[in-house]
Parts: C-alpha cells; sequence; structure tokens
C-alpha cells in the first residue's frame, strides 16, 4: 500500500465513530417507500453533509407531471434526487450511487426500528444494511480522500436516489434517462458485501392477479360463485410453473438459489367483505425472479397460458391479469475495466480475493448498465435482515467498506 492510500485508511478508521452517528441520524429520517415520506428532509440533510466537504451538490425534484406517469397517485409525496460532483479535471467520471428510501418497518420489531442502536458490533435499525449504511461509507470515503489532500484520478460524483423499493422509476431511473448524470464507470452501493463483489442482478416481474366470482348469501352457497375457492385452484394450477423453473439455471455466478427463476405468491392478497356472504372477488400478488437469460414476454406468456388452460376447465373462472412492477436484470461484463478496479481494491483491504456473484434481489444497477450504457459494479456494508424485523450492519464493515471506496476512487479505469 502507497503512502497516500495508508493516509486515507488511517484517517477512515478515525472517522469511524463519526460515520455511525452520522448512519443512525441518517436512519432516524424514516424515509418509508411507498409512499415516500420526508424524502425533502433527507436529501437536504444529506446536501447539508456533501457541502461540508466542498462538493458542489444540485438536489433535482422530479417533475409533476412526469412524476404522475412515473409514480401515479402519489402527487403528494414529491421525489426528490441528490446529486454531488468533485470535480477534479479529469477526462473520465467515475460514479457511487445509492438509494435512501426504505421498506415499511414489519410488525415484529422489539425495538423502535427508526431509532436504531448499537448492540454486539451491529447497529440495528431499518435502513442500516439496506442501504443507509453504504451511502454513509461513501461519504465517508470522500470526506477521508478530501482530508487527505489527494487528488483522485477521476472526477468523482455521487448520488442518492429515492424509490429503488419500487422500482426506481423516478429515481436512479429518471437521473439517468434525463441525462442528469452522465458517468464513465459507475460503483452501486449495494449489491455485494464481504468477499462478494456484485456484477449482475435478477429482475423481477409483479402480477396482481384478480379472480371474479358472484355474490351471494353464506345459507346457499351454491347459489353463488366463490371467488376464493376459484383463486385457491388457480394458485395450485401457477405452482405447477416452479416445475418448469427447475430445470432453467444462470450462466451468471450466484448461489444456487439465485441461479434460477423463483415465484412468490401472495405478498399481497384478499377479497370478501362479509363473513356470510360469498366473496365475488378476490385478489392475489406473485412476485416473479428472473434470470438476465430469459425474456419478459415468454415469462408472461407463461402465466397466460396456466390462465387460459384453467379456464377452458372452468367455464365460471374469471380472471383479470396487471403488472404493477417490472424491473430488468442488469449485469456488466466480467471484463470491464471497473469490476477489474474493484477486484483490485476489494483485495488491498481485505487482503483475500473476492467472488463475482449475481444479486437474486433486484437492485438499480440496471438504469446504469441496461439505459444508461455505464459499466457498474455492487458492494456495500455486510449485515441481515433487510425488509425484516431486525435489520442491521456489521459495524466493522463500514470503515472497510469506505476504505474499497476509497481504494477504487484512487485507481484509473
Amino acid at each position: 500500500m502507497n503512502t497516500t492510500a495508508a493516509d486515507v485508511h488511517r484517517r477512515i478508521e478515525a472517522l469511524t465513530p463519526q460515520m455511525v452517528n452520522f448512519t443512525k441520524r441518517f436512519c432516524q429520517i424514516a424515509t418509508v417507500n411507498p409512499p415516500g415520506n420526508r424524502y425533502l428532509e433527507c436529501v437536504r440533510f444529506l446536501e447539508k453533509k456533501l457541502r461540508t466537504l466542498g462538493l458542489k451538490t444540485k438536489i433535482h425534484r422530479v417533475p409533476p407531471a412526469v412524476q404522475r406517469k412515473l409514480v401515479p397517485g402519489l402527487d403528494a409525496y414529491p421525489r426528490y434526487n441528490l446529486v454531488a460532483h468533485w470535480g477534479v479535471g479529469a477526462r473520465k467520471t467515475l460514479h457511487f450511487t445509492g438509494h435512501y428510501d426504505v421498506v415499511p418497518p414489519t410488525s415484529g420489531w422489539k425495538t423502535d426500528p427508526f431509532k436504531p442502536h448499537v448492540k454486539e458490533g451491529k447497529l440495528i435499525g431499518r435502513g442500516t444494511g439496506d442501504m443507509k449504511g453504504c451511502n454513509s461509507a461513501a461519504i465517508f470515503a470522500v470526506q477521508a480522500l478530501k482530508a487527505s489532500g489527494v487528488r483522485p484520478p477521476w472526477n468523482i460524483e455521487l448520488s442518492f436516489t429515492a424509490d429503488e423499493e419500487t422500482g426506481g422509476y423516478a429515481g436512479l431511473g429518471w437521473l439517468v434517462k434525463s441525462g442528469k448524470i452522465r458517468p464513465d464507470a459507475a460503483v452501486l452501493l449495494e449489491g455485494g458485501s464481504g468477499e462478494n463483489i456484485g456484477y449482475a442482478h435478477r429482475g423481477v416481474l409483479w402480477l396482481n392477479i384478480t379472480v371474479l366470482g358472484k355474490a351471494g348469501h353464506a345459507s346457499n352457497p351454491k347459489n353463488g360463485i366463490n371467488a376464493l375457492e376459484k383463486a385457491c385452484g388457480l394458485i395450485r394450477d401457477l405452482k405447477k410453473l416452479e416445475r418448469l423453473y427447475a430445470g432453467r439455471r444462470s450462466r451468471f455466478l450466484a448461489g444456487p438459489l439465485a441461479r434460477r427463476p423463483t415465484l412468490m405468491i401472495g405478498g399481497v392478497s384478499g377479497g370478501g367483505n362479509k363473513i356470510n356472504t360469498i366473496p365475488d372477488m378476490f385478489m392475489f400478488s406473485i412476485d416473479r425472479r428472473l434470470l438476465p437469460e430469459e425474456k419478459l414476454g415468454r415469462v408472461k406468456a407463461e402465466f397466460l397460458r396456466v390462465i387460459r388452460q384453467a379456464q377452458r376447465r372452468d367455464k365460471d373462472l374469471k380472471v383479470q391479469v396487471e403488472y404493477p412492477l417490472y424491473v430488468a436484470p442488469g449485469w456488466t461484463k466480467p471484463h470491464e475495466q471497473i469490476i477489474k478496479v474493484a477486484q483490485a481494491a476489494h483485495k488491498m483491504v481485505r487482503g483475500k480475493r473476492s467472488r463475482l456473484r449475481m444479486s437474486g434481489g433486484f437492485t438499480d444497477m440496471h438504469w446504469l448498465t441496461n439505459d444508461g450504457g455505464v459499466p457498474t459494479v455492487g458492494y456495500g456494508v455486510s449485515g441481515g435482515g433487510a425488509h425484516s424485523d431486525f435489520e442491521y450492519l456489521n459495524i466493522a464493515s463500514l470503515p472497510e467498506t469506505a476504505k474499497i471506496y476509497s481504494e477504487i476512487a484512487l485507481r484509473m479505469e
């Protein structure tokens, strides 16, 4: 390790208590999505910190007319994205990006999810791991670089974006598609951790299936059409698709579960309105994860084929299908230079070789790789419990991750 990098690393270590405290304060701003609470407060909090580091910042509000198309029905919750720039006169720009929205807290939290606390080397709270701790690590990496007087070989740019948890259309997607950012390479501040560097992610298709029945009095069940019973039969048919999925395997490097498509039914479900009335409607959702090799049209056609086959067997089965969300798979080719830079940075800090891995969950990477043509690598803090009632980050991973970010910034593409 050269003298400059060693100095940056020492400064990051010294900044760790501040980093933990900053992450606590960051997570106390409950940017719950949906619907999109406290977004402006959050970006102003981040902007204040970045300006103290001497970065040029701009808060971009998504125009209301555009927002209505991207996230309809949420006009009362404006979408904001923050971009910060450290220009050093370099030919190329390296972009670090992370989302600041979090999923709603689940019902099993034993403590207030928005009052993070430290226990046994963990910072526990909603958003600590997914992904405000990652964002903090990037900010403090820049602080250490600036304090060391180093001039990186890239212009350094950061963005903190809305709505990743609901597809990122008014977040990073809007920044990329509207031309607000045009980097040469990017680091997504999640999608990998520990020994794993993310270079791809699966896609997702959400479906809302509504089965229509006919209401009637419960004392005469044959006098109506029970939508719940019809839905149960359709669900059994749809679950048979998992046999088809078992024969598909991605060529991308990933854990065993992430290398195959997955199907999850019933994240949202319900119907009926009175205990003694035959339910005339029952709705259930489907979360279908797509491999990079799969085509959206084929995936939709498989669902529709099952539904039509069921309807041919049962003339009373009436079904409506909606697609509230589609996120495309995204990936960077392993030979891209940003991958090699990240691998070298990881080895410098952790002293061991990294592994390229595809994330089983979707991230914002596809906006950069697919829509922006920007080679992107994913890496963040280690922890666990994302979207659960015990979310945490390992505090030791905060400075370690910040060091990896600083090493990437110090290396030419």
